[in-house]
């Protein structure tokens, strides 16, 4: 845990002080939620909750860091297994965007997040005062680190939460490689 702190708070450095490089090469983002689904399909089921998939189709690959690409979907899969109560459910859609970009979206049935409390979750180490009552802990550094790594893809990042109806995030990220 403490190892995966330290590289959070060396990732979320670097990013902000504009020093995070990019290992671009095609990436199939769907190939990437899915193996990240399967990383915490156990954890998911311990809780009893419902995650469902929705891929648009033929979706083409992304010019992108796939390890980024995995950081991204992992912080977000991971906060809506801790946020979701039992029995709840996580939608996982994927689909192609106006401006030749791919989003990830995720959507929970957690407690969401009031309103005037989203600016503080974006910061480094914050956290919302449900977090306290409904996680099973965290640094507060997943969504920062998401939002920079989804910015550094020339990507923009958006949370929609409303409290006691859950939260969506949605990452736009990578551009996609033309057809061969």
């Amino acid at each position: 845990h403490l190892l995966q702190l330290i590289n959070d708070i060396l990732d979320l450095s670097r990013i902000e002080a504009d020093r995070y490089e990019l290992r671009e090469e095609p990436v199939r983002l769907t190939d990437v939620v899915e193996d990240c689904v399967r990383l915490l399909h156990l954890r998911a089921e311990s809780k009893g909750l419902h995650v469902s998939l929705e891929f648009e189709k033929a979706l083409r690959q992304l010019w992108a860091d796939e390890r980024a690409i995995r950081q991204i979907c992992l912080n977000l899969i991971t906060n809506a297994l801790k946020f979701t109560p039992r029995g709840g459910s996580i939608t996982l859609t994927v689909g192609s965007t106006a401006d030749a970009g791919q989003a990830f979206v995720g959507k929970d049935t957690g407690p969401g997040i009031p309103k005037d409390e989203i600016p503080k979750v974006m910061q480094a180490f914050g956290q919302g005062s449900l977090a306290h009552q409904t996680a099973e802990g965290g640094t507060g550094l997943g969504l920062p680190i998401t939002k920079g790594l989804t910015e550094l893809h020339d990507g923009r990042f958006e949370l929609k939460s409303r409290l006691h109806h859950g939260t969506e995030v949605l990452p736009v990220v990578g551009r996609v490689l033309p057809v061969p």
